[in-house]
């Protein structure tokens, strides 16, 4: 059966001992650890914070997103698809340092809102070539999170994640927001490739928003994969910045339950 999950990303300005403490209290045994959160990323190579962390964490089922913020394996800027690779491979060692069999990595893009060339996707080859052996090294699986569609984007069609993922033998994660009204298709023709999924749901063409109030219904196609036999995590992905104001601890850990509720009845 899937495993309902949260991004640690949600309760981002919370040290990572303190998000534990919440997902436990709301009664959640997976979570997406997203190492860019303020207090890790500050103490990341601190060895004696890094053991603290991994007992924290071992009583979750974990998988990771690698860095993303100011990063792009496509980037026209050797030293940006340098560092993208550097931090990658960090977060592959730290997936296995974590026991976390799964680690998201995010596609290429061209820097300036213009279509992808094929320089943009040859040095999202080239990072792909270099990550993917590590990874195998160190027994972690690299998922290609599909991304909205935008016009400088890459990995936003099902033909091209199939073809990347097929080619180059990785997984998928299954952004359902990002995917808008080809989540169908990604589940339908996608399904067996998907190895973790990010929930939200979509408002006025905005991704990651509560599931529940999303224009698009994406509920029979969560309940599809699941019925398909999908055991991974389902990984609810809110942006805090879509509501109206600053949220409380109290309102964050209320607008959890809420999704939690919602997908508990839906799988």
């Amino acid at each position: 059966m899937s495993i309902i999950s949260c991004t640690t990303l949600f309760f981002w300005e919370y040290p990572i001992e303190e998000i534990a403490d919440i997902f436990k209290s709301v009664g959640l045994k997976s979570m997406e650890f997203f190492p860019e959160n303020p207090e890790f990323w500050d103490k990341r190579f601190d060895e004696d914070y890094l053991k603290e962390i991994k007992s924290i964490l071992s009583k979750f089922y974990l998988t990771i997103h690698a860095p993303y913020i100011e990063l792009n394996p496509s980037s026209t800027n050797p030293y940006i698809q340098e560092a993208t690779i550097k931090e990658t491979l960090w977060a592959i060692d730290l997936a296995n340092f974590l026991g976390a069999e799964v680690l998201t990595i995010h596609p290429g893009k061209r820097p300036t809102k213009r279509p992808p060339t094929m320089e943009e996707y040859e040095k999202f080859y080239h990072y792909l070539d270099v990550c993917i052996p590590y990874a195998e090294e160190k027994s972690v699986t690299l998922s290609l999170e599909n991304m909205p569609k935008l016009v400088n984007y890459i990995c936003h069609s099902v033909e091209e994640i199939k073809q990347i993922i097929e080619r180059y033998r990785i997984g998928l994660t299954l952004d359902f927001a990002h995917a808008k009204e080809n989540a169908e298709r990604f589940v339908e023709e996608l399904h067996e490739y998907i190895k973790n999924t990010h929930i939200s749901g979509v408002c006025d063409g905005r991704e990651h928003y509560p599931l529940y109030h999303s224009q698009i219904d994406f509920s029979p196609y969560i309940k599809k994969l699941v019925d398909y036999g999908y055991k991974g995590s389902l990984v609810i992905e809110i942006n805090d910045l879509n509501y109206n104001k600053e949220l409380s601890k109290e309102e964050k850990i209320s607008e959890l339950l809420k999704e939690i509720e919602y997908l508990e009845k839906l799988i």
